[in-house]
This record gives C-alpha cells, sequence and structure tokens, in this order.
C-alpha cells in the first residue's frame, strides 16, 4: 500500500503525513503538542480554538466552492414565485364535492356535517406555484453533485493537516490535493451528493407520514440507522482517497469495516454533530439572523472536523505498520527543523522504489 500524497514531492514537499507529534513550528507550543499527540474531547476541544481562524478558512472555502447551492437556496426561498390561498387539505375537494349534493345545503340550510368537515379540512394556506425562473434555479442547483466531492476532499485534507500539525496555507493545499486527486474525488462526490439527497428526502417524507401505518414508522427508524451508518462511512472515504493508492471500491469496503472498528469515536462524533446543530438551530429560534449565517461562517467547518478528529486516530491505529509509524515519529524528534526531516524522507522513500 502506497502513500498517495507522496509520489509528487517536486511538485509541494509533504511527507509527515502519519506524524501524530507535532515539533518545530514556532507558533506551536506544550498544549498543542499535548492536543495532537492525544486525541481526546478535551483536546479537541483545544485545538479547535487555536486552529479556529484555519476552520474560518475551510468554511468559506467550502461555501463557494459549492457556489450551486446558492442557486437552490433562491430557488426555495419562493423570491419568484406566486402564493394563493387554498384548502391545506387534499381531502376537501371530493368532501366538498360530495356534500353539495345535499339537498338541505342546496337549499341555504345549515348542515352541521359540512360545518364540522369545514373547520376541520377547509382550512386555507397558501398554495405556491413555481416560476419557469425557479425550475431553472433548481436545474442550476443540482450542480451542487458535481462540485461536492472536490470540496469535501479538499476540506478534508485541510482537517488532517491541522490534526497533523502541518503547516496549513487553505487555498493553495485545497487545490493542490483536488488536483492530484480529481477522478475519485468527482465519482465518490457524485455518489455522496445523491445519497445524501435521497436520505433527507425519505426522512422527511417518512417523518411527516408515520402515523399512516406502521410500516411507514418502522421505514422511517431503518432510514436513520442508514442515514446514520453512511456518516460514519463518510470521513474514512475522503480521507483515504488522499492518503492511500486505492481503488475507489477498496475504499468504501474499508469505510464500512470503520463503522464498527472506530465505533466509539463514530459515536462521539455523532453526539457532538447533534449537539452542535441543536445549539445552531437553538440560536436560528433565539436570533434568526445569526443562527442562519452561522453555518456559511463556521458550523459546517466544526461538523467535519469533527469527524476526521474522530476517524483519522482509526485509519492510522488499523491502517498503518506500527514499526514504520513509531520509526518516524521517533525520527522527527531527532530533528529541529522540518524541513531536514523532510529532506531525508523523501530520500529514503525514493531508495526504496
Amino acid at each position: 500500500m502506497h502513500d498517495n500524497e507522496t509520489n509528487d514531492k517536486k511538485t509541494k514537499k509533504r511527507f509527515n503525513i502519519f506524524d501524530w507529534y507535532y515539533k518545530g513550528g514556532k507558533e506551536s507550543d506544550k498544549k498543542e503538542i499535548n492536543a495532537l499527540k492525544k486525541p481526546s474531547i478535551k483536546n479537541f476541544f483545544i485545538l479547535l480554538w487555536r486552529k479556529l481562524t484555519k476552520l474560518l478558512s475551510a468554511n468559506l472555502i467550502f461555501v463557494f466552492g459549492n457556489f450551486p447551492l446558492f442557486f437552490l437556496l433562491l430557488a426555495v426561498s419562493g423570491f419568484l414565485d406566486k402564493f394563493s390561498p387554498a384548502p391545506m387539505y387534499l381531502a376537501w375537494g371530493p368532501l366538498e364535492g360530495a356534500i353539495t349534493t345535499d339537498s338541505a345545503l342546496n337549499s341555504g340550510d345549515l348542515n352541521p356535517v359540512f360545518s364540522t368537515l369545514a373547520g376541520v379540512f377547509g382550512i386555507h394556506g397558501e398554495m405556491r406555484t413555481f416560476s419557469i425562473p425557479t425550475y431553472i434555479l433548481f436545474a442550476l442547483g443540482l450542480l451542487i453533485i458535481f462540485t461536492w466531492g472536490f470540496t469535501k476532499v479538499g476540506t478534508t485534507y485541510l482537517y488532517r493537516n491541522l490534526m497533523s500539525g502541518e503547516a496549513v496555507f487553505p487555498l493553495s493545499d485545497f487545490f493542490y490535493i483536488i488536483k492530484k486527486n480529481i477522478k475519485q474525488s468527482l465519482i465518490v462526490g457524485i455518489i455522496d451528493s445523491l445519497m445524501t439527497i435521497a436520505f433527507i428526502y425519505n426522512i422527511f417524507y417518512l417523518f411527516n407520514n408515520f402515523n399512516a401505518s406502521t410500516l411507514n414508522a418502522f421505514m422511517l427508524f431503518m432510514t436513520v440507522i442508514m442515514f446514520i451508518v453512511f456518516s460514519f462511512i463518510k470521513p474514512y472515504v475522503y480521507i483515504m482517497i488522499f492518503m492511500f493508492d486505492l481503488k475507489i471500491s477498496q475504499i468504501i469496503k474499508n469505510a464500512l469495516y470503520f463503522t464498527i472498528l472506530g465505533i466509539k469515536r463514530n459515536m462521539v462524533a455523532l453526539v457532538g454533530s447533534i449537539l452542535l446543530i441543536l445549539l445552531n438551530y437553538g440560536l436560528f429560534l433565539l436570533f434568526m439572523p445569526l443562527g442562519a449565517i452561522l453555518p456559511f461562517i463556521i458550523t459546517i467547518s466544526v461538523l467535519d472536523f469533527m469527524w476526521v478528529y474522530a476517524a483519522y486516530p482509526n485509519i492510522l491505529k488499523h491502517m498503518m505498520d506500527e514499526a514504520d509509524a513509531k520509526a518516524i515519529i521517533e525520527h522527527r524528534f531527532n530533528y529541529e527543523e522540518d524541513d531536514t526531516f523532510e529532506d531525508d524522507a523523501i530520500k529514503e522513500n525514493e531508495k526504496k522504489k
């Protein structure tokens, strides 16, 4: 198994992929080194605070990289559509037609049955009529399936480097890793985005109709479970795309194994994600402008960084030779400057080839 990042060192020198112990950076200190050495909930927040500006940059890159999202938001807003009053229940039309055939109703006399049904099913709401520009915006918004994979791989690479203690240059690093993994990023991104859309649609549909039958309630439960497993898989897939020279089928197979092998860290990331989403939603209810703008500034990057923080140690533990990892870590501490270590490591890697 070969490291996919070490194939083109002339373009950009990067070797310390598995180097968990960061030393040599002028901005590092003991707290940061400990946070990098021992991944834990406490150290996550230490690292989160220290890398906040980088996370802000990564969030903006992700949002603007997925520019079709703005077309979708504009389409969903209804700004270009027409709204008219109409009964909210589909049953109102047939009921009204059946009841108005009553002779007493036609004669103008009050009908208690009609009054009751009108009170229940005749409540009016707004009916939305989509305009042609809205359909165009929806079509443009679907282009997100082609940008999703690139932005996920690029930002996941940034989060992994933040955990490894590497110097991070958001824009250059983002485009660097995408350029090296264009094909896999595109394919995985299309699969991920389509499955995410399908899961979200099914969950909302079944949630709104789960009282209709026991089967709907069961399907809702199973869909939520599958969506959780899907969420476990994704961070491992995107990390392995740039870390290892594997086929997509092999990456997905390994990621499925990690849903069980890394269950403890996966569950912590899941709970953390739910709490963060609820916090953002609570802020939205308290002060809508703040809650609405936070995902475009920081929420998305914190969520993704949380999942990478949970997944990366599992990959190091189960997909890397322990002797090589130990040798790299010990070798790293024998040098004061990162460049010296990287040059020697690159030469050693070229000899093996």
